[in-house]
């Protein structure tokens, strides 16, 4: 028999839980149609900089995330850092014509940055494994 999701403790977590999940999942999404469809069009740009204001929220909303370690920042907040760094590094790379360094530093960043660590959410010690698979 299939259990019902408990979504109590995500409505219960905090605004920056809230904030963060809503960021990555949107870039999680409009980074897969980034990846398939033609680039350096208008449209490409256009999604590309929403893109890129998704993944900084993501960054700096997981600052007010503290729970793997109770009241402390954990390794997986080193993601943070990096997405912070590698965000405006690859934003400087296009304006600059330096395509490929873009290219691979967007897909590290949607790699590294949203595809790893969503899989490790996904934990069932995690507030988003408990939701998936029952507590």
């Amino acid at each position: 028999m299939v259990e019902a999701m408990n979504f109590a403790p995500l409505l219960a977590a905090g605004p920056a839980v809230h904030i963060h999940l809503a960021a990555t999942l949107v870039a999680l999404m409009l980074g897969i149609v980034m990846l398939v469809r033609r680039k350096g069009t208008a449209w490409h740009k256009r999604l590309g900089w929403l893109w890129v204001l998704l993944m900084l929220t993501a960054a700096v909303s997981s600052f007010w995330i503290t729970g793997l370690i109770a009241g402390k920042f954990s390794p997986i907040h080193a993601l943070s850092i990096l997405v912070l760094v590698t965000v405006p590094a690859a934003v400087y790379a296009i304006r600059h014509g330096r395509v490929q360094t873009h290219r691979r530093a967007m897909m590290m960043l949607y790699f590294t940055g949203l595809v790893l660590p969503g899989l490790f959410t996904l934990l069932p010690a995690r507030l988003l494994g408990g939701l998936v698979f029952g507590n």
